[in-house]
């Protein structure tokens, strides 16, 4: 790791403070182990606020093998377009760029009517399909397992003899235990705030044709009291690597951008533009995202901060 890192660094074809900076993004990394709570200011944190003497301990651990950690991959903020690397020069680093979506978010009723679709045709062929991972998003059949609001699930499966146990349900807390553990976290304080939407919600999980786990979703829509703002949160988890390359974000695109360490220790590159908000923490495995409307930074990190997340070894 530590030597991918070193190249893929000095690869780079940028000036030597350019360097150090998308070095030390590529770098950071999340003790699993321990919680770092950081408290809100007008300071945006850039990276996790971790001592250099821990993260010198962390990396001779990950050099030893002794303990997994979790490597932030999140979208690296730029100044400008010259800070991105060329992919003509360096092919470990394709320099894919995040602009903005030009348009104001979708309207409640048009979020309501997406996320109610596995609800809504709980008991249709023409819902089943879906998945992340390279070669599990079209399915063949399903089985009914249960068709009641509080909890609906049905098994779908494929002739390969893959198979994905999907769910949803009228309050998406009651998601939370259908999937395996690889993401912890607690939707308590969202249900306090917020107001969920009935049967906006699904969650899935999935095993190869062996029975091995391939890869689990949850994700649920939240409304606030007045209507004034609504918010998506997805929890995504997958056994095969996310091996992409690096997307850039040139910070002057969108009207906000900045990293945020939540309460238990996570990085988030929160956007917002034209009334759009976007919150992501992604790691070689997992990805919580936050998609929302007319929510203000301190709401986003509210949220953030009360998610009670924890990503296991």
């Amino acid at each position: 790791m530590d030597q991918n890192l070193k190249r893929i660094s000095s690869g780079l074809k940028l000036p030597p403070e350019s360097r150090e900076r998308i070095r030390a993004r590529l770098a950071s990394c999340q003790d699993q182990k321990e919680d770092i709570p950081v408290k809100k200011g007008s300071m945006k944190p850039r990276i996790p606020l971790i001592a250099a003497a821990v993260v010198m301990a962390m990396a001779l651990t990950l050099t030893a093998g002794a303990i997994s950690r979790q490597f932030f991959r999140n979208d690296i903020i730029v100044d400008c377009r010259e800070e991105i690397p060329d992919p003509a020069d360096n092919s470990t680093a394709p320099g894919w760029v995040v602009f903005p979506i030009p348009k104001p978010p979708s309207t409640l009723e048009k979020m309501i009517e997406s996320n109610r679709f596995k609800s809504d045709g709980w008991s249709s062929i023409e819902t089943i399909d879906g998945g992340m991972a390279t070669g599990y998003f079209r399915w063949d059949g399903f089985e009914l397992l249960d068709s009641t609001p509080a909890l609906r699930s049905r098994r779908v499966t494929r002739a390969d003899g893959a198979e994905k146990l999907e769910y949803t349900a009228e309050n998406p807390v009651s998601l939370v235990d259908t999937l395996t553990g690889h993401i912890s976290f607690d939707l308590s304080w969202m249900g306090q705030h917020y107001d969920y939407v009935p049967d906006a919600n699904f969650s899935y999980v999935i095993t190869d044709p062996k029975g091995s786990y391939v890869e689990e979703t949850l994700g649920a829509l939240y409304v606030k009291p007045d209507e004034s703002a609504y918010v998506q949160l997805t929890f995504d988890n997958t056994a095969e690597y996310d091996g992409s390359g690096l997307s850039y974000v040139i910070s002057g695109s969108f009207e906000v951008a900045y990293y945020y360490t939540n309460s238990d220790g996570y990085e988030f590159l929160i956007q917002m533009d034209n009334g759009n908000v976007w919150a992501s923490c992604r790691s070689g495995h997992s990805n919580i995202s936050l998609y929302g409307a007319y929510l203000t930074e301190d709401e986003i990190e509210d949220i953030l901060d009360n998610l009670s997340l924890f990503f296991p070894e």
